[in-house]
């Protein structure tokens, strides 16, 4: 029996997980998975949320309101942080998003689910992404907790769609209140993204608003390696976001200032906010990779 409802979807996963199998082997971190597992399935009662269903190293689970999802997600990354599963710390990444699913069976699918797959995906460790759909189905005292940190635009959407923070880490009591539900507009602005190899540097900005990377000495920034693809990447300015979109055969390689996790891009793309360094062809680890730094000029960092 196929039924359409609304509920609040949250995918948390493992961070780095794949290095976690490197460095513990696949039994201990297998064993590590399934303690996480228990641990969401533990927690979910307590917010009347239920497991839709394990993706390996994460889990994807359903909530009646916003509210008790945003709740859920902040404890299990508090609980994770205070118990890791298996005695192994380890970092989530959540995305948590409110709206109409399709529920199949035990199944639910839908633009509502991939869009909170995608903020997951898109997260960095320890960080919980949401949307204004969930922002809107926040108590008083709740919402103080979420802050609006970038604008995008969620596939399916032709319109721009703020993305929010929730800050578990710190009481919400603790944190100033701000009139989330009404974001301020945001001003134009002339900042830039600098992308920077030991031999130039490159502005992407209104007036050069697309740079290309690759190998062929035709791109704007060139990184001669074998492992990099003739136009191997874009960067590209979209109002006020820059995203870096990957279209080579090895994938891009992005690690953000601040955080361990590297992403691996392969024909997808991210967007690229504060300063980091991004690789082409080859993990950072590679002593033979050629990292170009980015850094995002402040006056086009997002304002509210």
């Amino acid at each position: 029996m196929r039924e359409t409802r609304d509920y609040a979807v949250a995918f948390a996963d493992i961070a780095s997980s794949a290095r976690l199998y490197r460095e513990l082997g696949d039994a201990a971190a297998r064993a590590l998975t399934h303690a996480f597992c228990g641990q969401v399935g533990a927690l979910l009662p307590g917010f009347d949320g239920r497991l839709v269903k394990t993706l390996g190293d994460g889990v994807m689970c359903a909530f009646p309101n916003a509210e008790q999802a945003v709740l859920a997600m902040s404890a299990l990354h508090e609980e994770v942080a205070v118990s890791p599963p298996e005695g192994h710390p380890v970092q989530l990444h959540t995305g948590v998003n409110f709206g109409p699913v399709i529920v199949e069976g035990q199944d639910f699918y839908g633009t509502t689910v991939n869009v909170a797959a995608y903020l997951a995906a898109m997260a960095r460790a320890e960080q919980i992404l949401t949307t204004q759909a969930v922002v809107d189905g926040l108590s008083p005292t709740t919402l103080p907790s979420a802050r609006a940190i970038y604008s995008t635009r969620l596939k399916g959407d032709e319109r721009d769609s703020i993305i929010y923070e929730v800050v578990w880490q710190t009481n919400s009591a603790e944190i100033t209140a701000r009139n989330l539900g009404r974001p301020r507009q945001v001003p134009s602005d002339e900042g830039a993204l600098l992308l920077s190899t030991a031999d130039i540097t490159i502005s992407v900005d209104r007036l050069c608003a697309r740079v290309q990377l690759g190998r062929d000495a035709v791109n704007d920034l060139v990184v001669r390696d074998h492992l990099v693809s003739r136009r191997h990447a874009t960067v590209e300015l979209d109002a006020i976001r820059f995203r870096l979109i990957d279209r080579s055969a090895n994938g891009t390689y992005v690690a953000f200032d601040g955080s361990t996790e590297e992403i691996h891009l392969l024909r997808g793309e991210t967007l690229l906010h504060g300063s980091g360094r991004i690789s082409l062809g080859r993990s950072f680890s590679d002593p033979l990779a050629q990292p170009i730094v980015f850094r995002r000029d402040q006056r086009s960092l997002y304002r509210v």
